[in-house]
């Protein structure tokens, strides 16, 4: 990917032909800020230490990322294996690529009363993560700082005990200035789909792939009119990419 980055963000609604209302395109996305809107990394907490149940300072190593996790315990879990932090936190070393948003997967331990946990990235604040005794995933978006990063997060009620698991962040970056300077000339319709739908777009195109929110690859399809077959997808936010644009749109 290139380090240049041009992006066209529109929010438009266009009445089609066929009387439906169609939304435009949401996002246009270069190839050189695709991976700006994705996944950029993720931490399963697979590699942590051995099972234990004493509170101490447990480092590991996943995806070149260096974790630590202070006052901390290693025998609990929620998809798998957790880290549990009680009057300590998670942080990360140096991770390239900036942040635009996180998502991450709390339960609180043992006795004890929702509360939340604080994000920092570079020992600033930038949000809240909170907890309660059942399974929560939170995402918090727009978080928009570039660079060099360090994740952070710190458990500030004594004697929680919060156990974390599937850590994700999107990458970002300050090029991907927000340009709104023409309207994009693809759009595609009906936006939500329902799987079982087509989608169309309002031109034709030579080959379309779909990726998920996650950025994997899940569909490709050499396209011989302007239409593509949604079928076997999950509800979700996914992307339609062509030769040179992308598009999000989501399945209901």
């Amino acid at each position: 990917m290139k380090n240049k980055i041009n992006l066209l963000i529109i929010s438009a609604l266009i009445f089609c032909s066929n009387l439906l209302y169609c939304n435009s395109i949401d996002q246009e996305i270069t190839d050189q800020n695709f991976k700006m809107f994705f996944s950029c990394g993720s931490e399963d907490f697979e590699n942590i230490p051995a099972s234990s149940s004493s509170f101490e300072t447990n480092s590991w190593v996943n995806n070149n990322i260096t974790w630590t996790a202070s006052d901390s315990r290693t025998d609990q879990t929620i998809n798998n294996k957790a880290i549990v932090i009680r009057n300590g936190n998670l942080t990360s070393s140096i991770i390239t690529g900036g942040i635009k948003s996180l998502t991450v997967t709390t339960q609180l331990k043992f006795a004890g009363n929702p509360g939340n946990l604080i994000l920092e990235v570079n020992d600033i604040q930038v949000g809240t993560i909170p907890f309660n005794s059942g399974v929560v995933t939170t995402t918090l978006d727009n978080i928009n700082i570039a660079g060099n990063i360090i994740i952070k997060l710190v458990n500030p009620n004594t004697g929680q005990r919060v156990a974390i698991d599937d850590l994700s962040w999107s990458c970002y970056s300050n090029l991907g200035i927000i340009e709104i300077n023409k309207v994009a000339q693809l759009s595609i319709y009906p936006n939500p789909v329902q799987s079982g739908e087509y989608l169309y777009l309002n031109k034709k195109v030579n080959e379309v792939l779909i990726y998920n929110s996650e950025g994997r690859l899940i569909k490709k399809s050499n396209l011989r009119s302007n239409s593509i077959l949604i079928d076997n997808l999950l509800k979700g936010i996914y992307f339609l990419k062509t030769e040179n644009t992308t598009h999000k749109f989501i399945v209901n």
